[in-house]
């Protein structure tokens, strides 16, 4: 089989490590590295053996596949431009700026997909990809309540945008494909600190047929905490997305009554990022290979948009 052919938009914090992949990957050529920043993209480009571009446009009638990690206020444009020459498409998580501009990009999908039916679009959620994360959805957890918690020291970027579309949006990604169920209900607070967008946020989330959850998102904290609790009918599941452990506790019947048991994981460590492009590159090559798809990420930015709603409601509250 023939190499994806791919170029990568964007090359900052996260985007050298789409490159890093994309150029160690047996089933891809980086053809090339795309930034407006000539001297941040000869950089990658000279690290990863491949070519710099000031401009998508330049680089599409050479590529198969984008991968798109460029700031969020760009993804629509870049996104539309790389559909229109029909190319497939990884998009960094959220999928865009506003649910206007997803809807647009989701429009040009729709377009593109009538043309070629076997385009791949993507966006990259990627802790769906982390071994613990892939484990919990094997045993089929379905839980009741759940608790997520994702704080950080401020990162100094992504500014444009809030802590929920910066990191939040990862855990409501993650609850909305563990409930299978929408979201009915949203109750939120947020406090701006360091930025002029809410740095620290505390939702609670109800979703269709009972079930509920807490989600706490910080860039504002001393250290890195990312973790994720939940309780499902006779059992309990903790995961620590950092160090990609799971545990797992069961209440079984035993021999002297009602006993609360371990449950063997086994969990094979490795790179949520490589697992997740990997798994995109081996769909745009018509292999199975799950990805979440853009309806889903919207989804998750439709959820994060009613939080947003809410955190703005509880700001009034206080002036």
């Amino acid at each position: 089989m023939s190499k994806l052919r791919v170029a990568v938009s964007g090359v900052g914090s996260l985007g050298q490590h789409h490159a890093r992949i994309a150029a160690a990957s047996e089933r891809t050529e980086l053809v090339a590295v795309v930034d407006p920043s000539e001297a941040r993209g000869r950089e990658i480009a000279e690290k990863f053996g491949t070519s710099w571009a000031a401009t998508l446009a330049e680089v599409l009638p050479s590529v198969d596949a984008v991968q798109i990690a460029a700031p969020t206020g760009f993804h629509h444009l870049i996104g539309i431009e790389a559909l229109a020459a029909g190319k497939h498409v990884i998009m960094e998580k959220p999928l865009a700026a506003s649910l206007s501009e997803g809807e647009a990009l989701l429009k040009a999908l729709r377009l593109a997909q009538a043309a070629n039916p076997k385009l791949v679009a993507a966006v990259g959620h990627l802790e769906r990809f982390n071994p613990a994360v892939q484990a919990l959805r094997r045993l089929g957890f379905k839980p009741r309540f759940a608790e997520a918690t994702r704080v950080s020291p401020f990162p100094m970027r992504s500014m444009e945008v809030d802590v929920i579309m910066d990191v939040m949006i990862h855990d409501l990604d993650l609850l909305l494909a563990l409930w299978g169920k929408p979201v009915m209900s949203v109750e939120a607070v947020g406090v701006p600190v360091l930025t002029k967008y809410a740095d620290l946020v505390n939702a609670r989330l109800s979703f269709e047929g009972g079930g509920f959850a807490t989600v706490t998102a910080s860039r504002v904290a001393r250290k890195k905490e990312r973790t994720f609790r939940a309780f499902g009918e006779n059992a309990y599941a903790s995961l620590d997305f950092a160090t990609q452990k799971l545990e797992v506790l069961r209440l079984v019947a035993g021999a002297d009554g009602p006993e609360v048991v371990p449950e063997v994981v086994d969990i094979v460590q490795d790179e949520p990022l490589k697992l997740e492009l990997e798994a995109f590159y081996t769909a745009c090559q018509g292999e199975a290979g799950e990805t979440v798809s853009w309806s889903d990420a919207f989804e998750a930015m439709r959820v994060a948009e009613q939080v947003q709603r809410a955190v703005a409601k509880s700001l009034e509250s206080l002036q």
